[in-house]
């Protein structure tokens, strides 16, 4: 691989961008209950301001933030195609045929993402042990100008209501690590 000069890192920064850093409490991977993330303050002393993520970082938030993202939530901000029409699936049964049209519009929604070169594997499957309504969806992404796709296991939940909340120790030992991550 060849070493980027200063004026291609720039450009591939801007072109990424930057967001809030957002905190994952799960296992590496398992992208679900985001919260905040806080900077760190000198010698032990508490911070009074959130992290930022830039790059790489901010672009495996940002697809994971579309993912989550129900289509059509945006809309009155200016952006009516951003998010996922997955989502209207939820009360349907963890069938073949449902995990299949979760694909086709996790697919659509990255499709709309004009940072993603290419898509290299999108899977999405169902949880072996409860809860059953569970599926993984599973994507090793190309980001434009990064040579590594990234390896992303966004959960969701089919069910309804309160029993939508998806247990992330239980199904722990299942994620997968994402490329680049701790």
């Amino acid at each position: 691989m060849t070493r980027r000069t200063a004026a291609e890192n720039d450009r591939r920064l801007r072109q990424l961008g930057s967001d809030l850093a957002l905190l994952y409490p799960g296992p590496a991977g398992w992208w679900e209950d985001a919260d905040l993330r806080r900077i760190a303050g000198q010698h032990g002393a508490a911070a009074n301001d959130i992290d930022v993520v830039a790059g790489v970082d901010a672009a495996d938030q940002l697809l994971v933030n579309r993912l989550k993202t129900h289509q059509g939530e945006l809309a009155s901000l200016g952006h009516p195609e951003y998010g996922s029409r997955h989502h209207e699936l939820i009360g349907q049964p963890n069938t073949e045929r449902t995990r299949a049209l979760v694909k086709l519009h996790v697919l659509e929604a990255m499709g709309h993402e004009p940072r993603v070169a290419k898509i290299h594997r999108c899977d999405v499957t169902a949880a072996h042990e409860p809860p059953r309504d569970v599926v993984r969806i599973s994507m090793d992404v190309e980001i434009v100008d990064e040579p590594a796709p990234r390896n992303l296991v966004v959960p969701f939940s089919l069910a309804v209501g309160a029993e939508s909340n998806i247990d992330t120790t239980a199904l722990a030992a299942t994620a997968v690590a994402v490329g680049g991550r701790p």
